[in-house]
């Protein structure tokens, strides 16, 4: 891993694969070589998408791992890390929630994780907001969190980890339409903010693509500028990638406020890998010029928002 000094800058790497259906082994390999190469480009930080590991065939019975097998995936991804000395985000991981009765409806839980390059498990966020599609087959954290009788109250789902590169957030996919959930993370102190995605061009329905073909590859990226102005934040999206004829348009990126997207971040749907520069120098005078942190942390500010958890 390359030396980060100060937190003032680092390189990440996005890994825009294009996950072969249900061979978890296969795509776990591929992401690895991936790693691999990019910790020898000096790469601090990779990033996977999600569904990286089996893809997204939600009707199929391996579609989702069991609880065992998403272990010993991210056990091994813990190795790797320590091993080529690099943070990861590995995307997300689809895995049946474990202790539930065999014969009841097994819950889905889709999990990302963020391991330091000693290999440290530092925190785990299961998506939140379902896309309509995945709500039929998903259970989002809050309502697994409900179900499981873990807090009393609202769950707080967002949550900001320390890690070597700063303190970051992780959100998924979806996630990205909803503000309220990067204000969580930004007053829990969040500065980096993590978002492994599996977005196609074909979530919009036909009648919306007559108006305009690549309304969703629009979505994404002004959406994704906007997050990084309005909460000082670095943003690093990782979308799955594959062939434009199958609606796969990538655009895996590192926003920043002031700059917007970063050069060297995917224009398209290619599958493979780049690193790119991540100068949280950017952050620091964004938020000196806006002052956004500073408002939202006063004790007489007037929007309701709520604090995610710092662990």
């Amino acid at each position: 891993m390359a030396a980060v000094s100060g937190i003032q800058s680092f390189k990440v790497a996005l890994v825009q694969t294009s996950p072969k259906a249900l061979d978890a082994e296969h795509n776990f390999a591929h992401a690895s070589k991936q790693i691999r190469l990019a910790a020898t480009q000096g790469a601090s930080l990779a990033v996977l998408p999600e569904y990286h590991m089996t893809g997204w065939v939600p009707n199929e019975p391996s579609f989702a791992l069991s609880y065992e097998e998403a272990q010993d995936f991210q056990r091994r991804y813990q190795q790797l890390a320590a091993e080529v000395h690099i943070n990861i985000c590995a995307g997300t991981i689809v895995y049946r929630a474990p202790d539930e009765d065999p014969n009841s409806k097994p819950t889905l839980l889709n999990t990302s994780y963020f391991i330091d390059h000693y290999g440290k498990l530092l925190g785990a966020y299961t998506k939140t907001n379902l896309w309509i599609p995945e709500r039929d087959h998903l259970t989002s954290s809050i309502a697994y969190a409900h179900k499981m009788q873990v807090d009393e109250g609202t769950p707080k789902p967002h949550q900001v980890f320390d890690t070597p590169l700063g303190p970051v957030g992780i959100l998924v996919c979806w996630d990205l339409a909803f503000p309220e959930a990067f204000r969580q993370l930004v007053l829990a102190g969040a500065k980096i903010i993590i978002m492994p995605s599996y977005w196609t061009l074909s979530d919009m329905s036909k009648e919306g693509l007559e108006y305009n073909a690549a309304c969703e590859k629009m979505f994404v990226e002004s959406t994704l500028t906007t997050r990084a102005f309005e909460n000082t934040a670095a943003i690093i999206y990782c979308n799955a990638g594959g062939p434009s004829e199958q609606g796969y348009f990538g655009c895996s990126q590192v926003a920043l406020p002031i700059v917007g997207k970063v050069p060297g971040s995917f224009t398209d749907g290619e599958d493979g890998m780049r690193v790119v520069d991540v100068d949280m120098r950017v952050v620091e005078i964004a938020e000196r010029n806006y002052q956004i942190r500073k408002d939202l942390g006063r004790v007489d500010w007037h929007y309701g928002y709520v604090k995610g958890a710092k662990l």
